[in-house]
């Protein structure tokens, strides 16, 4: 056997690597005789947009599938553009594949009515956006032809935010803007509608998320009709979009497109919608030599967001004690966080699992007042503003919770990246950030009769929760299967310390 063959029979018999994938992707498709992207006009590669590897939950990766003569800076996240792949818990080692290139050569391909391709003795299966055979009402919430069932919803939610039921549908463009495989998809609708007693046409955005679960997106949208009904009869605009029905059968809800209140919004700063993430991002202003000049920290924008919170913490909305979250069950997921952390930084291992053990104790033993409305899940991606207002969404969590759940989830995420690497200004901008929160939520929160007592133990309650979370934000190397930064995890770690002193 010559030194060729021999090489080709030791990769084809050696482990796969995931950097290998995209070669058996490639071949399942070509195999089962369907184009990676139609209409390509020359060779076409896959390149990574999402990675993640979760115990018990196996491997999940995303692809954009693009022409190789393509720029990366022109480089489309398209959905329609997007083929996910996943590996189940049986077919992987840790972040090890357990099948080698012979294997996935020799492998059956069966190719699904819903378009999805599996082999079934790999653990593995790949599928071609809309198609997703644990998301099966993604491609109909995705046809926004006449004939579909969709259309008709989509025209009877525009007439309902119109508030005219003489409007009609013309025509409707899908446009996925957030697909989570497996799990649910947020859609952006465009409309085109028509009025007899309208010279002009009218365009008009709505925003669509289908569930796997047509149960959860039900009472996920009852619960937040229910919000919104109340804070719009409180007086105040409400701080969340305004629901605009469902198709009961898809799991398919809609909701109004965040946009200006006001016809004219004369502050150019509050005329663009932004997104929470933006907003919080630092801004330092530097001087000569690269000295710090100004530290600018966002504090209407703070104040507005604290304000949300404490109005949903003092909702008369309930989601039920099946929804409830308390600090014993903070406790259990900082363990698990805690021990995939150790798991790929033996080194520090001993140190993430004392001081897991440490919070969990502290979690598991925390006797609140009182479980409240909660969001379960408020970070700045969850934050959108405009036409000075803040409009939380993605309630998808929301549970009877310790307040302090909210609030330490917030101030967790609230820290900048910067921080993990000893950034000059990033700890000042958020020691300043963080204060005005607390401030805000504090008055806001006394407003509606807490009482100061109350208040400060939610607040020093909440810096346990912010542990927890920091906990979380850790376990993204791991989970993205990142090379370990012991650095940055030790950093990481004396903030969680700094929480529980």
């Amino acid at each position: 056997m010559s030194s060729t063959s021999t090489s080709a029979a030791g990769n084809l018999s050696a482990n796969l690597s995931i950097m290998e994938l995209p070669v058996v992707l490639t071949d399942l498709f070509g195999r089962a005789q369907r184009p990676l992207l139609p209409g390509a006009q020359g060779p076409v590669g896959l390149f990574v947009r999402y990675l993640r590897r979760k115990p018990e939950r196996g491997l999940a990766v995303i692809y954009t599938v693009d022409e190789l003569r393509s720029t990366h800076k022109n480089r489309s996240n398209d959905p329609n553009r997007s083929v996910s792949l996943t590996l189940s818990e049986q077919a992987l080692d840790g972040a090890h594949i357990c099948f080698t290139a012979f294997d996935a050569q020799e492998a059956t391909v069966e190719l699904r009515a819903s378009g999805v391709l599996r082999a079934r003795n790999l653990g593995l299966s790949v599928q071609r956006f809309p198609a997703d055979d644990s998301l099966p009402a993604l491609a109909a919430s995705c046809d926004t032809t006449p004939q579909g069932p969709l259309f008709e919803a989509l025209q009877t939610a525009a007439r309902t935010q119109l508030h005219d039921a003489s409007w009609r549908l013309v025509s409707a463009t899908a446009e996925p803007v957030r697909y989570k495989p497996a799990s649910r998809c947020v859609i952006r609708y465009y409309l085109q509608l028509e009025h007899a007693g309208e010279a002009a046409p009218k365009t008009l955005t709505i925003f669509g998320k289908v569930y796997a679960n047509p149960g959860q997106a039900g009472s996920v949208q009852a619960l937040q009709q229910q919000l919104y009904d109340e804070q719009a009869k409180s007086g105040d605009a409400p701080f969340l979009p305004r629901t605009l029905g469902m198709i009961d059968s898809l799991g398919l809800t809609f909701n109004e497109a965040v946009q200006p209140t006001e016809a004219h919004v004369t502050d150019e700063h509050w005329g663009k919608l932004r997104t929470g993430t933006r907003v919080f991002q630092p801004q330092i202003v530097r001087g000569r030599g690269g000295s710090i000049a100004q530290i600018i920290v966002p504090e209407e924008e703070l104040r507005l967001t604290a304000q949300a919170l404490a109005r949903l913490h003092t909702s008369s909305v309930h989601p039920g004690e099946g929804a409830l979250r308390t600090g014993a069950k903070e406790a259990k997921r900082a363990r698990e966080r805690a021990a995939l952390i150790a798991g790929r930084n033996p080194a520090q291992a001993e140190e993430v699992q004392q001081l897991a053990q440490q919070l969990a104790e502290r979690l598991g033993a925390l006797q609140p007042e009182a479980y409240l409305p909660a969001h379960g899940g408020f970070k700045s991606s969850q934050l959108l503003f405009h036409s000075q207002r803040v409009f939380v969404v993605d309630f998808d969590g929301f549970c009877l919770a310790d307040p302090a759940l909210d609030v330490g989830y917030f101030l967790a995420y609230l820290r900048p990246s910067g921080l993990w690497y000893h950034r000059s200004g990033m700890r000042q901008w958020f020691e300043d950030a963080a204060e005005v929160f607390r401030s805000e939520y504090r008055q806001a929160m006394s407003t509606r009769g807490v009482t100061q007592g109350t208040l400060d133990s939610i607040l020093d309650r909440s810096r346990l929760y912010e542990a927890a979370l920091l906990f979380k934000i850790a376990t993204r190397r791991v989970n993205r299967l990142n090379s370990p930064r012991p650095q940055e995890l030790s950093i990481m770690l004396r903030e969680i310390a700094n929480c529980l002193t």
